[in-house]
């Protein structure tokens, strides 16, 4: 899949193994994005992320930019 400009690939990474507060980062990560909506969305994992306690999320977004921006 290749990315046209509206849109973006969006990664967060928190300690620990909780999913919901993944969610609530990648929520917040999403925000400068004007109408984002999810298109993929996968947990990025190796087997030293697992020995560390961290929880990363990949989305691929499309989004609705500004008007100016186009």
């Amino acid at each position: 899949m290749s990315l046209i400009r509206t849109q973006a690939i969006v990664s967060v990474t928190i300690p620990g193994h909780d999913l919901r507060r993944a969610a609530e980062s990648l929520k917040q990560a999403l925000l400068p994005y004007p109408e984002a909506r999810i298109v993929a969305l996968t947990q990025k994992t190796n087997w030293m992320t697992s020995f560390m306690g961290t929880t990363a999320l990949l989305a691929a977004i499309d989004y609705t930019p500004a008007p100016e921006a186009l």
